[in-house]
């Protein structure tokens, strides 16, 4: 499978995910108790976002052996999870206000951008140069 599509579809799921979490604890009146089935969609969540950062990274450096490629899909996911940490350090202090959009909003922030970038890989078309070779010719006028 094309790891482009496996970014994409787990971009997609990652961002489902947090937007279920983000319901669940609106319909438990705003209080996160990261429990029962609120864990489970943080953590179906991150392992999307995690797998479609892993494969978008394994596809950074495509003309490099596979041990490359492999470093690289471990270390994008870290990098911009880390990012991630500082930015939601900041969105969390830009909203000294107790209540669900101090804890939540970061959440649905990420939420909206996985499933924008998820959206956008399933749209993109590659290049005709990066297209499929055509088969090679058989038979009669191959010889020719």
């Amino acid at each position: 499978m094309d790891p482009r599509r496996i970014a994409s579809t787990a971009a997609v799921v990652g961002g489902v995910g947090w937007l279920v979490k983000i319901v669940l604890i609106w319909l438990n009146g705003g209080e996160n108790t990261d429990a029962g089935l609120v864990g489970i969609m943080h953590f179906v969540g991150l392992a999307g976002v995690f797998l479609a950062l892993a494969a978008a990274g394994y596809t950074l450096v495509e003309k490099a052996p596979v041990w490359l490629r492999a470093v690289v899909a471990v270390a994008t996911p870290l990098l911009v999870l880390m990012v991630w940490a500082l930015l939601d350090q900041a969105i969390k202090a830009m909203y000294t206000t107790e209540g669900w959009l101090r804890d939540e909003l970061s959440i649905l922030v990420a939420a909206v951008i996985a499933l924008v970038m998820g959206a956008w890989g399933f749209t993109r078309h590659r290049p005709r140069d990066q297209a499929d070779p055509p088969p090679p010719v058989r038979g009669r006028r191959a010889a020719r």
